[in-house]
């Protein structure tokens, strides 16, 4: 009998298991033009959801809460850096790049540092989050997590899990000036 239930209990959890949402895909590539060891503020960029302001300000507190826990001070005269993100709603073609550990490089700046194409296909629901030089405008770190729309709870700070699951990828702080 209790190899029965044993049996049962090992078939019940692997059915779960196959029934249970893919687990987030989370990226992150970096530009070798950033200057990582000069920024120490930040703004946002227009929020372009049309359909939710309200999902507009649960990112934008999510990006906020990682930005200042990194150092970085909210600056609405001359940011260094300007933050865009943005959810695609359908399925993505994405051109990523494998690159040498973002911190690593900021220590050494190699210029010899090369990049690896990578061709990611994206589901739908895909949050990008940019973080741009102000100066050159050009992006500097795209962090990205994909399957995230898989669960449609977003109540209890949802997207604060996501984005922190993001800049987990971004383990710099401010420069101190």
């Amino acid at each position: 009998m209790k190899k029965c239930i044993g049996i049962l209990f090992t078939m019940a959890v692997v059915a779960l298991a196959a029934c249970s949402p893919s687990r987030l895909f989370v990226e992150h590539d970096y530009s070798y033009e950033g200057h990582f060891k000069n920024y120490e503020s930040f703004n946002f960029l227009e929020c372009e959801f049309v359909d939710s302001t309200l999902l507009c300000s649960d990112i934008q507190d999510a990006i906020r809460h990682q930005m200042e826990a990194r150092g970085y001070r909210v600056s609405n005269r001359n940011p260094n850096l300007l933050i865009s993100y943005n959810i695609f709603r359908s399925d993505l073609r994405f051109r990523g790049y494998q690159q040498p550990v973002i911190k690593d490089w900021v220590v050494r700046e190699d210029d010899d540092a090369t990049y690896k194409r990578i061709d990611y296909n994206l589901d739908e629901g895909t949050l990008m989050i940019s973080l741009i030089d102000a100066e050159s405008y050009q992006v500097i770190w795209k962090g990205y997590a994909s399957k995230m729309m898989r669960n449609q709870n977003f109540k209890n700070n949802y997207f604060k899990g996501i984005v922190r699951s993001i800049f987990d990828q971004y383990p710099l702080m401010a420069s101190a000036r």
